[in-house]
């Protein structure tokens, strides 16, 4: 026998001798061990149920989750019940963690739903926490659910709501109805804010909250109300960088100071914040834009509309620094107890100014049209820009720079011009410049039309200072007739009236180098060159004065032209006779319808010429005929190849007849005969002449040596 023969046949013998063991062990009579108590289930439907226990990565979403309870009842469907739940999920990546507690939760089938109830809590690494009592979380869309009252926190912001989403995969928390928000002070105490909206969208991956339905925002005595908002936080998510307002945007602020934003409204709003200081710096308001700027205290506030309106503020956050407004812009400042009304349209605004006194000035331009009302103004403005300089807190305008087509008006004082610039505090305006359809400025009311290439009004009268631009340039003026009522020829205007000299229904030319009209006075004051003319009738002076008042005029160093008509004592016809005349001064008193040159006057017509110390002219009341003439001191007269002297003179119209007197009164005809005597009658109708001495002076003629004889 071979070693491996050997060897074989010594296993076989020992697996018998085991093998028989076992059978003889098998076969032995056994004692019954005791039989366990029965198991009592807590639900009568669960087929296992537990005490304490974990389970790791459950199938939820993408994240890594881990899920404790205190006690587990499981069911033939394959569900669970978990009491005392807590639940961690880790985000791959490690950057955040979630935890939600709940006293029971119930896991679907496949595990493809979990369901809390009682005291749930969800909190978050980054200090999110949100408590409700009911909530679901699905493993399809990863989102937890709570269709009940909520309440959440994250640092200094806390709140609630009813109904809750919460979006894991893209860490979006939404309040889904009556949300309200509390932001609480920071730590250098500024203002919180409280929120109240329809609902409310907490996005913080992407750094946005949105708030929907009804937006009320309180900013310490700032209300913020729109449909929607969302706001724009900061990296770190605990600052306001920019807050987007839409539909029936409004900011209210409680007590503005002065000068400080009041109010703002628009269909669309766009904040900006101070980073550091969370104070408002900017504002662009769209559709409908409105902003009011607070008054002095029982004052009305100002208002600019537009379109657009883009506004920038002061650190103070308050007082507006710079707008920038288009389309449509408007602004109004109200009435207050010593100033009008005043409106400004057009269709830009550029305002800037600076921090402690706000806007200081304003451009308006295209289509401006200023409006000025009240007891004691009703003006207005249209040009192509206006630039305005503003008062501290916009109380009011210190002048008004229109350029471009200027139209001032006022009640029927209408002035045009290429520049005018505006005082309404002093109301005067200055009219200047040339631009086509424009050559020199112009001011046109119910008495007088001015065109000079420099006006000053003075709008309480009107009072107007018209200036030429040099030697060779006048100011002119058509002083304008009583304006005539259709219906009934009355005048509009009773105390329109020219010279008698002048005829009543049509206008009277002047020019000179300056002129200064006083509407109160209903005078006019030329002055360097002056010249009036109305058809054949003129005077030019060095100064010529007009009461269209009283109808009175005076001129000096004048020279007139008139028309009047005389009867021809030949053929008892009338006709029109041109006179020159000439003096030192010159007045003329309507109501006496006198004209009287003074000093070194001197008359002359086809008639012949006088020159004296003064000479009167009475006028029929007509204005256009001479009733009588007056000559006073050094009288000389000229008439048909006579000259007379004396010291005084009168001439009637109505006998055509000559009395001088004089200590003596001469004659020196054509032969150089002269007569002398006392008093002088001359009849020219006849071509008598009849001298009347006296006791002390001797009426006598002299011959003389030119005549034939």
């Amino acid at each position: 026998m071979t070693p491996w023969q050997r060897k074989a046949r010594l296993l076989v013998a020992v697996f018998a001798i085991v093998f028989a063991a076992l059978v003889a062990w098998q076969l032995k009579p056994r004692v019954a061990p005791p039989a366990p108590p029965p198991v009592v289930h807590t639900d009568p439907g669960a087929v296992f149920e537990s005490t304490g226990g974990k389970v790791e990565r459950v199938k939820f979403s993408k994240s890594e989750v881990v899920v404790e309870y205190q006690r587990q009842l499981l069911y033939a469907n394959g569900s669970a019940k978990l009491f005392g739940v807590t639940i961690h999920t880790d985000e791959r990546g490690g950057n955040r963690t979630f935890t939600v507690t709940g006293k029971e939760g119930t896991v679907g089938e496949k595990e493809s739903t979990l369901v809390l109830d009682g005291d749930v809590h969800v909190t978050a690494s980054d200090g999110l926490t949100v408590q409700t009592d009911h909530a679901t979380y699905g493993d399809k869309d990863g989102i937890v659910r709570a269709p009940g009252p909520v309440t959440f926190a994250r640092g200094r912001m806390n709140g609630s709501g009813v109904g809750m989403t919460y979006d894991k995969g893209r860490d979006v928390l939404t309040i889904l109805q009556q949300a309200v928000v509390h932001i609480g002070r920071d730590e250098k105490g500024d203002a919180g804010a409280d929120v109240t909206s329809g609902s409310a969208e907490f996005a913080r991956r992407d750094r946005i909250v949105r708030f929907a339905s009804a937006v009320r925002i309180d900013r310490g005595g700032q209300l913020i109300e729109a449909e929607n908002a969302t706001a724009f936080l900061s990296e770190d998510s605990n600052r306001i960088e920019s807050l987007t307002l839409v539909g029936n945007a409004r900011i209210t602020v409680a007590h503005p100071t002065p000068g400080a934003l009041q109010a703002m409204s628009g269909s669309q709003m766009t904040l900006r914040y101070a980073s550091k200081e969370q104070v408002l710096q900017q504002a662009e308001i769209v559709d409908g834009a409105t902003i009011q700027v607070a008054g002095e205290a029982g004052q009305a506030g100002r208002e600019i509309a537009a379109k657009t309106i883009d506004v920038t503020l002061a650190p103070d956050g308050s007082t507006p620094t710079a707008v920038v407004a288009r389309e449509a812009v408007r602004l109004v400042i109200p009435p207050d107890a010593t100033t009008a009304a005043r409106t400004i349209r057009a269709a830009a605004l550029d305002a800037k100014g600076q921090a402690g006194r706000g806007l200081t000035r304003a451009v308006f331009t295209g289509g401006v049209d200023y409006r000025e009302s009240g007891a004691n103004a009703n003006r207005a403005v249209s040009a192509g820009a206006l630039d305005v300089g503003l008062k501290p807190g916009l109380s009011s305008f210190e002048d008004a720079r229109f350029s471009r087509a200027v139209h001032f008006e006022e009640g029927r004082m209408k002035a045009v011009a290429a520049l005018g610039r505006y005082d309404p505090d002093k109301g005067t305006l200055e009219l200047s410049g040339s631009e086509p359809g424009a050559a020199a400025p112009r001011v046109v009311n119910e008495q007088i039309a001015v065109d000079a290439a420099k006006i000053d009004v003075t709008l309480d009268g009107p009072r107007v200072h018209a200036v030429a631009a040099g030697t060779t340039d006048k100011v002119k003026s058509v002083l304008q007739p009583a304006q005539k009522s259709a219906a009934d020829g009355t005048s509009h205007d009773a105390q329109t009236k020219m010279p008698s000299m002048l005829k009543q229904d049509q206008p009277v030319n002047v020019t000179a180098s300056a002129l200064d009209y006083d509407g109160s006075a209903s005078t006019a004051v030329y002055t360097g060159g002056s010249q009036l003319w109305q058809g054949d009738t003129s005077i030019k002076g060095d100064r010529i004065t007009i009461d269209t008042k009283s109808g009175d005029l005076a001129a000096s160093q004048v020279t007139s032209t008139t028309m009047l008509e005389q009867t021809n004592a030949k053929d008892n016809k009338k006709e029109r006779v041109r006179s020159v005349a000439s003096a030192k001064e010159l007045a003329y008193d309507d109501s006496e319808r006198r004209l009287t040159y003074t000093g070194d006057a001197h008359m002359s017509s086809v008639d012949g010429d006088m020159s004296a110390a003064k000479i009167e002219l009475y006028l029929k009341p007509s204005g256009d005929e001479l009733d009588r003439a007056e000559g006073y001191d050094n009288v000389t007269l000229h008439e048909q190849n006579r000259k007379t002297t004396g010291n005084r003179m009168t001439y009637t119209t109505a006998d055509d007849r000559y009395v001088i007197v004089g200590t003596p009164v001469k004659i020196l005809d054509e032969c150089e005969r002269e007569t002398t005597g006392k008093t002088l009658i001359f009849v020219k109708a006849s071509d008598r002449i009849v001298i009347d001495g006296n006791q002390q002076i001797r009426t006598q003629t002299k011959g003389g040596g030119k005549c034939p004889s």
